[in-house]
């Protein structure tokens, strides 16, 4: 290779021809290939094993080793054979690099090969020659039998002369590959004496044949037929009509140009109807389509061929060397019938025979990985580089255009890319963003009208009746001492607490709450709606549920066996009684934990009511004690959501250990179990403490005459006079923003901090190995500087892998946020505004994590977000039984209206006396000193009298000198202006003269709060039932167009049998659908208003037209 050679920079495009040429694209990712046959061959997927040298083993483990290695070479045999290619690289081996860089050259100036004769070139074509006789051994099994056959003689003549000279190539390097067999024998044994432990990755391409086959088997929707009357995007969907929210469709082109297409499960018979839309081969499948079919078949390939069991592949194998002596023309047209079938035949025996739904052990990748065969099974991320080294955004790769036109910060107001996340990661993690980006669009008007609402709970405040009274300076309402006052009080002391109380709780809150309520109930057939419409565009509408696949944890931990009756093969099976065992085990321990929530709460009622009984102990003269109100209700909240917290942390580990234990079947079983136990904990850890202030201690309230030290350790703190809604509301906005800030920040640093470790701590030898081996690339080429060492595999490996409860996490945050929006609504009304802007970030870090942080996860398909469409309706109920108690009890909405409508003459003056209630000190109990209270009482006055006036300032001084005497002048002129015969409390009761019992305004009150209650719930629920029936859950034109859809997929399946027995009919057929496709255009183009229409043209185009 000359030096001139060395100075030139080139740009290679993945193409069936090579370009030489500079273009602005973004530079190649060589490692995410498998040069194969003068082609780069895009790696599908990856597994990752280790080699460990002899002093790792113990004596007793050296067989699980050599075990482990034949499981290894059998499952990788395995792959070959049903068509994959397969190529394992050594991470410490440095000429793999140079090898890529330099076939890549060789590729591109095909002149320089002839010339190059050095010992690197030699290496070259000696890596060549293997890949080559990896081609040729597998060539006859990627003959395809859905392409058309050539009606001429003369054609397939010269076919098939091209395939016997290739067969004739192909027993010379069979005869290599035994050469190479042997050779690796003997390095197998040199392995054992390996100085470091050895990390190999194993790249594997699902060639086009191969994929098509698997489509069939999984009943993959691919394009049949155009779509005429395509669906017009919804209003927002492109985003606002502003620049920076849209998405630039030069990076974000549609599919197909544009063009839509009608799609139905693909068959090999109906193959002619298909490969017309084809187009370019590699753009067929989708990304997460291409991961998932090949984790499709790593999942039933199996790693231990049975001894008793002979396959039909086998005797097709044995039967072939028998044809060789018949004429050639026959022996080759036999033989490529006899490929086609093989590969079908070796994909058909892994569904069935082999499949892991069969009970065998023996069978698919996530067994090897638990039996810690290999370390990990990935899909491959697309090359990520910095945007100013990245050429023009429009020949960037998909992970590149999600991370900086998606999951950057910058671009917070920026519309979701929905359809290329689903390309890319497939429908169940597309479903997550796209609800997520629903629901906080969705947030929009209530984050307005709580806006609307603060604003008039500040407005209006200073026109407030009762609040003016409680606030008068001149009030004389004294109040009898409660648990938390060990003195007599003012009732203007409450001031601030009871315009707190009327910003959150007022008319407009009310209204609120009522559309919040009306909001969550429709929330979920709204999302049904929009998940309808998804479904249809991403062809997940008709799916059929497949059969469930056994956990490998089920299949490892269970030894007893049953026949299954749907399968009729062995498979583990736990008996009803262990299971009965596990369950009641489980539900115990959740049990318990909830009650250790509700002791918890108990606990934070105790250390408010010490708190509270600590302050009275203090000078009144000190600042702490004016803020009394407001330090005990943060203090007790923040000690609450720290606690919270830690029980969550706990809890997740002990619900996973839990659900372990229980040895669930299949995944949806287990992970609607920890759904189930997860969700029951997280609702009352996080709700408790919060439904105890809004339901239960409003309830709570107790006459004076319970004031002794033998009822005081036993009685719960009462509600301010102004209500509990300002204490509600702290508890509230701490556990909720508190909640949010902390996750938010936990997940954006911990995925980063926890990659770092894990390259410092449990990679450390990996990633010295990584350094080392670049260190002597560089040595050894001659332009290190303009080398890309990286490679995507060995990036991928060492970031966080994703597991199946990730995303469950992350679904869980948003619901409990749901709740906290719409459960105390009334208490808090910028809730939906503070989860709006939560969200928002939400999104950009969940995105971050998805595309920088973790691994690409398996594309696993999904018809929506699953167990969560249940959990959705429950919150909604407790939503609309929450919000009506919350008014009724609660809130003074309901005392203000009765009042307002039988004794107020249309007017609130007076409420303020009419709800408290006369008290006799002669009346409390003994214990209680009369005489102490007042001199308290007084005490307290006159210091803050000497602090508003000048004229008390000598007694003050007189005070700090010596102690205060109750029976002063001074002291006996304050008795003389405070009338300590009556004292006051909250509550509907009648004086002394009537034993303090309940009056009639109390039941009046009762009636109107529970008959509130049923004519809320009502109202709300006929709103629902009204929205259910007047609009239906698939838009009109959808519904047309999925009916379009199924009479065509029925009208091709009809005849596909007969179009496989008589090839002559396929282009009769095509002639027919080109007629039907003319004719419906034609009719489209002429239709008249749908009075004039026809009644058998109404059926399609009169429906689509109308909602068009």
């Amino acid at each position: 290779m000359n030096a001139n050679r060395n100075q030139k920079q080139h740009d290679i495009i993945v193409d069936s021809n090579y370009v030489h040429k500079k273009v602005p694209i973004v530079p190649i990712d060589r490692s995410k290939y498998i040069y194969y046959n003068g082609k780069l061959l895009p790696v599908d997927y990856i597994l990752v094993y280790t080699r460990y040298h002899s002093n790792h083993f113990r004596r007793r483990t050296h067989r699980s080793k050599r075990q482990h290695e034949e499981y290894r070479e059998f499952f990788q045999d395995r792959l070959r054979k049903l068509g994959f290619i397969v190529v394992e690289e050594r991470l410490t081996d440095e000429q793999n690099d140079l090898l890529n860089l330099r076939q890549a050259e060789n590729s591109a100036d095909i002149s320089d090969n002839n010339n190059n004769t050095n010992a690197e070139s030699n290496h070259v074509l000696a890596r060549g020659f293997s890949t080559l006789q990896r081609h040729v051994s597998i060539r006859l099994q990627n003959i395809s039998s859905h392409l058309k056959k050539d009606s001429t003689d003369t054609h397939s003549k010269a076919i098939d002369e091209e395939e016997s000279v290739e067969l004739e190539d192909s027993k010379e390097n069979i005869n290599r590959k035994n050469d190479c067999q042997n050779k690796r024998t003997l390095s197998n044994e040199r392995d054992d004496e390996l100085k470091q432990d050895e990390r190999y990755f194993v790249k594997i391409h699902a060639p086009f044949e191969a994929l098509l086959v698997l489509a069939e088997k999984l009943k993959v929707k691919l394009p049949f037929s155009e779509n005429k009357a395509p669906l017009r995007p919804g209003l927002f969907d492109h985003g606002l009509p502003c620049q920076f929210t849209r998405l630039n469709p030069t990076e974000f082109p549609p599919p197909h140009n544009g063009k839509t297409y009608f799609t139905a499960c693909y068959q090999k018979s109906l193959h002619y109807r298909f490969s017309e839309h084809f187009g370019d081969i590699n753009q067929v499948f989708r990304p997460a389509e291409r991961s998932r079919l090949v984790y499709e078949i790593l999942l039933r390939c199996p790693y231990r061929s049975p001894e008793p069991l002979l396959t039909a592949i086998d005797e097709i194998e044995s039967e072939s060397p028998e044809m060789d002596s018949t004429a050639p023309n026959l022996v080759m047209n036999s033989r490529q019938s006899q490929a086609s079938e093989k590969q079908t035949l070796k994909i058909e025996e892994v569904f069935t025979s082999s499949t892991r739904r069969s009970g065998m052990k023996d069978t698919g990748i996530e067994v090897l990985l638990e039996e810690g065969v290999y370390e990990a099974a990935f899909p491959l991320h697309d090359q990520l580089i910095d945007e100013e080294d990245a050429g023009e955004p429009e020949t960037w790769n998909d992970r590149m255009k999600l991370y900086h036109r998606w999951a950057r910060f910058s671009n917070i107001f920026r519309v979701q890319p929905i359809r290329a996340i689903r390309d890319y990661y497939g429908e169940r993690l597309a479903f997550y963003f796209a609800w997520l980006g629903w629901y906080n669009s969705l947030l929009t008007v209530p984050s307005i009208l709580g806006v609307f609402v603060l604003l008039w709970g500040l407005l209006s405040v200073k026109y407030d009746q009762p609040t003016l009274d409680i606030c008068n300076p001149t009030s004389s309402y004294l109040m009898c001492p409660k648990i938390d006052r060990q003195a007599y009080w003012f009732l203007n002391e409450t001031c601030f607490n009871a315009k707190i109380s009327y910003i959150f709780d007022n008319s407009a809150s009310v209204a609120f709450a009522i559309i919040i309520s009306i909001f969550a109930v429709s929330v979920n057939f709204l999302w049904q709606r929009q998940e309808y419409r998804l479904q249809f565009e991403w062809d997940m509408t008709d799916i059929t549920e497949e059969t469930e696949t056994l956990r490998p944890d089920f299949e490892r931990r269970v030894e007893k066996t049953i026949i299954n009756k749907v399968t009729d093969k062995l498979e583990p099976y736990v008996p009803l009684y262990k299971r009965l065992i596990s369950y009641m085990s489980s539900f115990s321990v959740v049990l318990f934990m909830v009650l250790l929530v509700l002791a918890v709460v108990a606990g934070i009622v105790v250390y408010r009511l010490s708190v509270s009984a600590a302050f009275n102990t203090i000078d009144r003269e000190m600042w702490i004690y004016r803020w009394k109100p407001i330090i005990v209700p943060i203090t007790g909240a923040l000690i609450n959501l720290v606690i919270i917290l830690i029980l969550q942390y706990f809890y997740e580990i002990l619900a996973i250990w839990l659900t372990n234990a229980e040895l669930h079947r299949t995944d949806k079983t287990y992970e609607a179990s920890l759904t189930i136990k997860m969700f029951l904990f997280q609702f009352v850890n996080y709700y408790a403490s919060i439904f105890y202030i809004a339901l239960i201690k409003p309830l709570i309230i107790y006459k004076p005459t319970h004031l002794d030290h033998h009822s005081r350790p036993f009685r719960l703190e009462e509600c301010d006079v102004s209500g509990c809604v300002w204490e509600l509301s702290i508890q509230l906005i701490i556990i909720m923003v508190g909640k949010q800030l902390i996750s938010n920040i936990w997940e954006f640093y911990f995925s980063r901090l926890w990659n770092m470790c894990r390259k410092r701590i449990k990679f450390r030898q990996t990633v010295r190995q990584i350094n080392k081996r670049n260190a002597k690339m560089k040595q050894m080429h001659d332009q290190p500087l303009n080398m890309n060492l990286k490679r995507s595999y060995e990036e991928d490996f060492l970031l966080q892998p994703f597991e199946l409860t990730t995303l469950f996490y992350e679904y869980l945050e948003i619901i409990l946020q749901f709740g906290f929006v719409t459960f105390f609504c009334l208490s808090f009304p910028l809730a939906p505004l503070f989860a709006f802007i939560n969200n928002i970030f939400e999104i950009r870090i969940d995105a971050l994590k998805v595309v920088k942080e973790f691994r690409r996860p398996v594309a696993r398909p999904a018809t929506g977000i699953g167990t969560w469409n249940s959990i959705l309706p429950i919150m909604a109920k407790v939503t609309v039984l929450s919000n009506a108690f919350l008014i009724a009890i609660t809130s003074e909405y309901i005392p203000r209206h009765v009042y307002y409508w039988t004794i107020g003459n249309y007017s609130l003056n007076g409420f303020l006396h009419h709800t408290l209630a006369p008290f006799h000190p002669s009346d409390f109990p003994p214990v209680i000193n009369r005489t102490l209270l007042e001199c308290e009482f007084i005490e307290f006055r006159l210091i803050d009298l000497s602090k508003q006036s000048t004229f008390f300032l000598p007694f003050a001084q007189s005070y700090h000198l010596s102690h205060f005497d109750c029976n002063s002048s001074l002291a006996n002129e304050i008795r003389s202006q405070i009338d300590f015969s009556t004292c006051y409390y909250k509550d509907y009761r009648l004086d002394h003269t009537h034993n303090y019992a309940r009056s009639y305004m109390f039941y009046y009150v009762m009636v109107a709060r529970l008959a509130f209650v049923i004519i809320f719930e009502h109202f709300v629920y006929s709103i629902l039932f009204l929205v259910r029936n007047f609009i239906p859950r698939g838009p009109r034109s959808i519904r047309a167009q999925l009916e379009r859809c199924r009479y065509l997929v029925q009208q091709m399946y009809w005849g596909a049998e007969l179009y496989a027995q008589n090839p002559n009919l396929i282009k009769k057929d095509e002639n027919r659908v080109r007629v039907d496709e003319a004719e419906h255009d034609q009719r489209r183009q002429s239709t008249l208003p749908s009075l004039m229409t026809p009644t058998n043209d109404l059926t399609f185009t009169g429906t689509v037209g109308l909602d068009v």
